[in-house]
């Protein structure tokens, strides 16, 4: 998608951290994430912050940060959550009215565009059922495997993914998830290293994830 090439559109980076969106606020440009990583996040009433989903670079439609906001009534164009630059991002800054005239142009975007706001609403329907539900631990385990890469040492999710992170992703507290993987522990399924958090039974994990076990933490 030349992105680069529309009127208007300029490159900028964000350091981690900081805020492309902040919520409350009007938004003038949607962003076009080449490189890094933006968490959409949420602050409650008391204070507590959960992270909603997340946007990676390098998938056309779904790099795209804040753009389904300008579709939003009727408060169109305002934003409820911040969009936060959760690694050193790279991005395009494109104008609104010239992001919304490129899809009016290309149907086929605007097809891609709709499954994206579907997938983004299912995820935050399966994260509150999860919470409503009891299911936090499974949801947990879906969210270990999911973030995990292979290496020497097996599957192993990055230290920089916290227990703190991984609450806001789960809106819970940041304890639930240490009980969680105290248990996890116990049980073999897990261990920390220097690297991060080693996943030495993938397949009971996911047992846990599908909701075919039951993870009793509490």
């Amino acid at each position: 998608m030349p992105f680069r090439n529309l009127p208007g559109v300029t490159t900028c980076r964000f350091k981690r951290g900081e805020y492309l969106i902040r919520a409350g606020e009007p938004i003038e440009y949607v962003y076009y994430l080449q490189k890094g990583t933006v968490y959409r996040e949420v602050v409650s009433a008391s204070g507590k912050g959960s992270i909603l989903t997340s946007k990676a670079g390098g998938n056309i439609v779904r790099s795209l940060v804040g753009v389904l906001i300008l579709y939003r009534q009727p408060d169109e164009g305002i934003s409820h959550n911040d969009f936060v630059a959760h690694t050193n991002c790279l991005c395009y800054k494109i104008p609104k009215e010239t992001c919304m005239r490129y899809f009016r142009q290309a149907p086929e975007l605007m097809e891609e565009l709709v499954r994206a706001a579907m997938e983004a609403y299912v995820e935050l329907e399966t994260l509150f059922y999860t919470k409503e539900e009891g299911q936090v631990a499974g949801r947990l385990c879906h969210l270990l495997l999911e973030r995990a890469h292979e290496t020497e040492d097996g599957l192993v999710v990055s230290r920089k993914v916290t227990n703190v992170e991984m609450a806001k992703f789960l809106a819970v507290h940041k304890v639930t998830v240490a009980r969680i993987l105290r248990v996890l522990k116990e049980q073999d399924c897990v261990f920390r290293t220097a690297q991060g958090l080693v996943l030495t039974n993938p397949e009971k994990l996911q047992r846990y994830a599908s909701n075919e076990l039951e993870l009793k933490y509490r």
